[in-house]
């Protein structure tokens, strides 16, 4: 996040002389270390003078009262940035910051005294909306207890609020401050065993309202968000002749993937049993049959999850009792910090011990449940770093846990190593401090 840099340099009528070697001596100008900051505090819409205003230096750790011109002063302000909450009743509390830079030559210290406006927005907007969601047979429903959040600008504290809906769906905030646009956006919720999501975040508010006034807001529907499903482990590659082959999938599977999977010996088909166990599909040989030693099948299969996402694993030949190598290890470590931009995390891991193909990268958001796929990424590198936006993340999102999962090209599948057990990195949003 940017912070906006003030300055006010007293130029005026000032010349430097040089004497001697590398010396400069400001003639006019008497050289200083610190500065003055003078905060104005004013009303945003009409512009007037807001006197009694309390300004909380974080800095000085102390708190001062604006005047009747609506200034407060803070004199012998040293070089860097100093952060100011400033607060008064019937307003919204707004973070301000000021950056002190030296604008001297040479060995003179000269900085320049700053003069700040910080407008200030009167509370009083009450906002109002209703969440629903579409149920199985696509009728649309009210949603009891959704997290709605409304996010104002950052500059704002606290820059975020939360409410509940009630048994209708609708949900209310009141004493929002006026003439700014705030978005209204919905967590995740479980909903009949199933997890659903805001589909869209609505905005409301802006330079029109007031106080006073009342929004009504979109209603926002919410959508199914389903577990990714994806092929985490196989034995295919190890089976011997009375191996039962299985599949494991990243989630809870229904009863009908036992229902779409085929085995055949060139073009001929192989008769099999298949089974279904939470995670996993098994598949033996009818009958108490084997699997021949040195012959080519070939299988292929869909499984569904419980949420009614399908994976189609393509047809895949394998060799009874030729033996390989089964999914890769887990990443060495992985942590994940800021980025150089202020949209980007960047995730940092090494690779894993055994040999690997690539790497699927997952994420979670405060705000989510479940983990969503992200990425696709091929390295030879022992140690990688890969730019990760969130821009694009929930309006609430405030903190991100980041998995990283090598995979392993295995007859056409893409093995992953254990998602259960990889290690997890966590990042957390830095405060953030900027200027009206």
């Amino acid at each position: 996040m940017n912070l906006k840099s003030a300055f006010a340099l007293l130029a005026a009528g000032s010349f430097l002389v040089a004497c001697g070697s590398d010396e400069v001596v400001n003639v006019n100008d008497e050289a200083k270390e610190k500065a003055t900051i003078t905060l104005k505090v004013v009303d945003n819409h009409d512009g007037s003078a807001i006197s009694g205003a309390s300004v909380y230096s974080v800095v000085d750790d102390k708190t001062r009262k604006s005047d009747k011109l609506g200034l407060s002063v803070w004199k012998s302000q040293v070089l860097g940035t100093h952060a100011y909450e400033v607060s008064m009743e019937g307003y919204a509390t707004i973070l301000t910051a000021v950056d002190l830079v030296e604008q001297g030559q040479g060995n003179v210290a000269r900085v320049g005294d700053v003069i700040q406006k910080v407008e200030m927005y009167k509370t009083g907007v009450t906002a109002k909306g209703t969440v629903l969601y579409t149920d199985d047979k696509g009728n649309k429903k009210a949603v009891k207890d959704a997290v709605v959040y409304a996010s104002l600008p950052d500059k704002f504290v606290p820059s975020e609020f939360s409410t509940k809906t009630n048994a209708n769906g609708e949900y209310t905030f009141s004493d929002l401050p006026e003439g700014v646009r705030i978005g209204i956006s919905v967590g995740q919720l479980v909903i009949d065993k199933m997890t659903y999501a805001g589909i869209t975040v609505d905005s409301i508010g802006g330079p029109s309202y007031r106080a006073g006034d009342i929004v009504n807001a979109n209603i926002i529907n919410m959508g199914k968000v389903a577990k990714q499903v994806v092929l985490t482990s196989s034995n295919l590659e190890e089976a011997d002749t009375a191996s039962t082959l299985t599949f494991t999938f990243s989630a809870d599977l229904a009863d009908s993937s036992k229902k779409a999977w085929s085995v055949r010996v060139g073009s001929s088909p192989f008769a099999t049993v298949v089974t279904v166990d939470k995670k996993t599909v098994s598949i033996k040989p009818a009958k108490g049959g084997k699997w021949q030693k040195g012959s080519s099948y070939t299988i292929s299969g869909t499984v569904y999850s419980t949420e009614g996402i399908s994976y189609t694993m393509p047809a895949t030949s394998f060799s009874p009792g030729a033996g390989s190598s089964n999914a890769p290890d887990q990443v060495g470590s992985i942590k994940a910090v800021d980025g150089d931009y202020s949209d980007e995390i960047d995730v940092t891991w090494t690779a894993p011990k055994s040999a690997f193909d690539g790497y699927h990268l997952y994420f979670k958001t405060n705000s989510q449940s479940t983990y969503t796929y992200y990425s696709s990424y091929t390295t030879s590198a022992t140690t990688t770093t890969l730019e990760l936006g969130y821009s694009g993340l929930p309006l609430s999102a405030t903190s991100v846990s980041v998995v990283v999962v090598p995979y392993k090209n295995v007859q056409g599948v893409a093995l992953e190593a254990d998602f259960e057990k990889a290690p997890v990195a966590e990042w957390k949003k830095t405060a953030a401090v900027v200027t009206p």
